[in-house]
């Protein structure tokens, strides 16, 4: 299978991107730890940093920091447990409201869906066989059963304990050889990019710290605003309720659903009537409702992450780890999202996460324009047209769209109604821009001093009669650049006389000898070959060696000896790589600058 160097690329990265997924799938119970251990101490650092920097050893600091980690868990630990033993001592009281709820949800007797319940049944006892009857089983629990029952029932608490230990036991490990770790990662990668691996390593540290300290902010926030509202309510322990909502936010989705349903169950068992729950239920739907249009917004800034790319990788490293996977998922993300933005050969990773990506008007307009969407490529080139002058959207919008569809075109991927249309695009605009006096044609220019003479523009007398030909080589596209200089040679009295190369280079030539012409623009829209381009200046300075000549060849980015040198055998020495340029030079030739008289006003 042959494949060019972009399918190459191509191919080699989702290969690459499969063996990575497929190796994490695999090795999840040594990798989840792993993951679960750094980013505690990333949470860590900082306070070790700072003990470290007052004098204390570092394995110091890492004990005196986890002591206070687990006695503030302890604390909030007993005080939930506390907040819970008390709502389980009174639960019996609420169990005569429950009964009572109960009832009236059931239906009633007398309906016909349970009469003919009852019928039915009925019917059933009636044809059954007597049964007879037989002494009652009695079970025999052995010893091991017992303690079988009891193994499976303590079984996920032990698994737990032991994923805990080992993620313990790494949080310790990373925390005091730190510094031994980044000295082995810093010898791995040698000179040549200890640059970028520094940087990178340093800013996930800052994107981690600032994404972890929003979140841990918002969801106290959340919490309060749960806390006050139950306790506005008259629920039961307000403040459990809150403080459970703002821990289990840190479970991205999950979270929340949990935190709601305890208090709702617990609002329908202590209320008397139904007001009251489904009060609760409006005030959990409306505080995630207004965190929810929030929270993209404040992460997608503190993260620099896309709202639609934290869903989609909560989704994926909920599929690859599970529920720790879900908890992980924005920090993992947040630093593949710094990698891809510090790594060159990973930059898609920060193209498809970033918040904010930066895309290129002209690519933009291209887009709308491949959908036929003309309305929406009309008010984008408007709206370009407020920030910026008519000569810079041509430059920087329109001429680089019209060679990219002609390359387009020439690889096959357009077909010439797809070109058309994009020509049509161009040619309303233009005529719209025609009668509009909000349109800039000029660039701006710095007011003149006061002591400068004012400058008038005015068109000289040997040129005034004859006629500026503009010759379009490579048809459509050249004649709509054509247009747009004319349109930005309109505030000078200028005007191009447009002719098509369609024809024979003597038919131009004969042509332009009847017009009696004092400039010539040739204008060429690349990628096409500037072979007939450079035969038809041949033959027009063959019989024409006296008239100004100026070559548009509309690439900016083109080096202009390199192009100035492809046309010198034709003796084409003015080259212009915008239409900005080209006014310019046709100005230069045509339209000499005056100063006015002092009486002239």
């Amino acid at each position: 299978m042959n494949l060019d160097p972009n399918g190459a690329r191509v191919f080699h990265a989702l290969v690459v991107s499969f063996a990575v997924v497929f190796s994490m799938y695999v090795a999840a119970e040594v990798l989840k730890p792993l993951a679960l251990a750094i980013l505690l101490s990333f949470i860590l650092a900082p306070l070790v940093q700072w003990l470290v920097r007052r004098g204390l050893p570092r394995s110091s600091s890492v004990a005196l920091v986890l002591i206070l980690v687990f006695t503030v868990l302890g604390g909030v630990t007993y005080v939930v447990g506390d907040q819970f033993a008390s709502l389980a001592d009174q639960l019996p009281t609420y169990q005569a409201n429950i009964q009572k709820k109960l009832v009236a949800l059931r239906p009633q007797n007398d309906s016909a869906l349970d009469k003919a319940r009852q019928a039915v049944s009925s019917i059933e006892r009636s044809l059954r066989p007597a049964e007879a009857d037989y002494a009652t089983p009695v079970r025999v629990v052995s010893e091991n059963a017992t303690v079988a029952q009891l193994r499976s029932v303590l079984g996920p608490f032990h698994l737990t304990l032991a994923f805990g230990g080992v993620v313990l036991l790494l949080l310790v490990f990373v925390l005091i050889e730190s510094n031994d770790i980044s000295d082995r990662i810093v010898q791995m990668v040698g000179w040549g990019k200890i640059g970028v691996t520094t940087k990178t390593m340093t800013q996930i540290g800052h994107v981690l710290s600032r994404y972890l300290a929003t979140l841990a902010l918002f969801n106290l926030a959340f919490g309060a605003v749960i806390g006050l509202g139950l306790w506005a309510l008259g629920l039961p322990f307000p403040a459990l309720w809150g403080l459970l909502a703002a821990v289990l936010r840190f479970v991205p989705y999950l979270g929340t659903i949990v935190s709601f349903s305890l208090p709702e169950i617990i609002s329908i068992a202590y209320f008397p009537g139904w007001t009251q729950p489904i009060l609760v239920i409006a005030l959990f739907g409306g505080a995630e409702l207004i965190a929810n249009s929030i929270e993209p917004l404040v992460y997608g800034k503190s993260t620099g992450i896309s709202p639609i790319g934290l869903l989609v990788a909560a989704l994926f490293w909920t599929w690859l780890w599970g529920g720790l996977g879900l908890l992980l998922a924005n920090a993992l993300t947040v630093c593949l999202a710094v990698v891809g933005q510090s790594i060159p050969g990973l930059g898609f990773l920060g193209t498809l996460l970033r918040h904010e990506v930066e895309v290129a008007d002209d690519l933009r307009w291209y887009q709308r324009v491949l959908h036929r969407d003309q309305d929406g490529a009309i008010a984008l080139l408007d709206q370009a047209l407020k920030t910026r002058p008519l000569e810079s959207v041509c430059d920087e919008i329109i001429i680089p769209t019209l060679a990219r569809a002609e390359q387009d075109r020439d690889d096959g991927f357009l077909e010439k109604r797809d070109v058309v249309f994009i020509w049509r695009v161009v040619r309303d605009w233009l005529d719209d821009l025609v009668d509009r006096d909000d349109v800039a044609l000029t660039a701006p220019s710095p007011a003149p001093a006061e002591h400068m003479e004012p400058i008038r523009v005015r068109p000289a007398p040997e040129i005034a009669q004859q006629e500026l030909v503009g010759i379009a080589t490579n048809g459509g596209g050249d004649t709509l650049i054509l247009h747009m200089l004319n349109l930005l040679l309109k505030p000078s009295g200028v005007r191009l006389t447009v002719l098509s190369a369609s024809g024979s280079p003597l038919s131009v030539s004969d042509k332009v000898e009847q017009l009696g012409c004092g400039l010539i623009m040739m204008s060429h829209l690349p990628p096409l070959g500037l072979t007939p381009t450079r035969y038809l200046i041949k033959r027009l300075r063959a019989r024409h060696p006296d008239i100004p000549m100026v070559v548009g060849f509309w690439d900016v980015k083109a080096d202009p000896v390199q192009v100035a040198e492809q046309l010198r055998s034709s003796s084409a020495y003015h080259v212009a790589l915008s239409v900005a340029a080209a006014r310019t030079m046709i100005l230069e030739r045509t339209v000499p600058k005056i100063p006015a008289l002092a009486s002239a006003s």
